[in-house]
């Protein structure tokens, strides 16, 4: 994966070399192109949207396993790359703020409420993305009419936390912000080797290092949600495996316990990795259904009041 995407008379490509005005695209706001998917449900107007937000180093072209299951629900699902991933523009793992991230989710979700008025949005955010879609709702508080996190990263594992790495990453910011701090150990994305092999080769996932700018800018995100998460309005799930060694599910359960009394849920899948709708297939079936369900319940229950 390249850096930023260079342009020609038929306009900006994708890192891949694909010209972006050929594949569904939007621009930020910082004129950056990012690279996007739409799942729509057949035969029917939408009765709901709701957005995929990925987490790092991996893409929105994932999640087309829950995607279709929701279109089946007559759910429009919408997504893009985050800046620097997968097919959209801007540094591979480097970000100058993390709010960058969630001002690029917020302009895409007012997109398409604007071209799909009177229905509910929901959010879907994993690890990162789950970071990235706690932010976007706490900002827009009666925006989203549900957040679901799939293994949210919110506490940081405390080998990645140390003051003295804390300090060495921030230090590191500051002189080299791309200097890069560590990598995504594939071996505990999945206790299906078959998943890990698939992410092992997928070309569209980031397979180097993360930065040193970018590891600061998350752990200050985290932070903030630790901070407000007494103010975390919307409706949730919170999704985690107990053995989930990139993202502590102790992060999901301070959110459960911090956020106000209301319509909040928590579920802590015994055995499971880091990406539940990739694990075992059974287990990834579970979790899809207890999405899909999650979700439609609260469909129903908008359009019945």
């Amino acid at each position: 994966m390249s850096g930023d995407s260079g342009t020609s008379v038929d306009g900006p490509k994708t890192p891949q070399g694909v010209f972006y005005s050929r594949v569904p695209h939007l621009v930020n706001s910082s004129g950056q192109y990012l690279y996007c998917k739409y799942w729509e449900p057949q035969g029917q107007a939408p009765r709901a949207l709701l957005m995929i937000v990925h987490g790092v180093a991996e893409h929105c072209q994932r999640y087309e396993e829950i995607a279709t299951e929701l279109n089946k629900e007559g759910i429009l699902v919408f997504a893009h790359d985050h800046v620097g991933h997968g097919q959209s523009q801007g540094y591979p793992a480097d970000i100058k703020s993390f709010h960058e991230y969630v001002q690029d989710v917020l302009q895409h979700a007012d997109k398409m409420r604007g071209a799909h008025p009177g229905i509910p949005i929901f959010i879907l955010g994993h690890s990162m993305g789950g970071t990235v879609a706690t932010l976007a709702a706490m900002e827009r508080p009666t925006m989203f009419a549900g957040v679901v996190l799939t293994a949210p990263a919110i506490i940081p594992a405390p080998e990645t936390a140390t003051r003295w790495r804390v300090l060495a990453a921030r230090t590191l910011a500051s002189i080299l912000p791309r200097f890069e701090v560590g990598t995504v150990d594939t071996s505990f994305v999945s206790r299906d080797p078959e998943m890990v092999k698939a992410y092992e080769e997928d070309p569209l996932i980031y397979h180097g290092g993360l930065r040193a700018r970018w590891a600061v800018q998350t752990l200050d995100a985290m932070d903030q949600i630790r901070r407000q998460a007494a103010s975390f309005q919307p409706p949730f799930l919170a999704l985690h495996g107990d053995q989930d060694k990139l993202s502590l599910p102790e992060g999901a359960q301070f959110l459960y316990d911090n956020a106000p009394e209301g319509d909040k849920q928590i579920k802590i899948y015994p055995g499971l990795y880091h990406e539940l709708l990739r694990e075992l297939k059974p287990d990834a079936e579970m979790v899809r259904r207890d999405i899909v369900t999650w979700v439609t319940e609260r469909i129903d229950n908008t359009a019945t009041s």
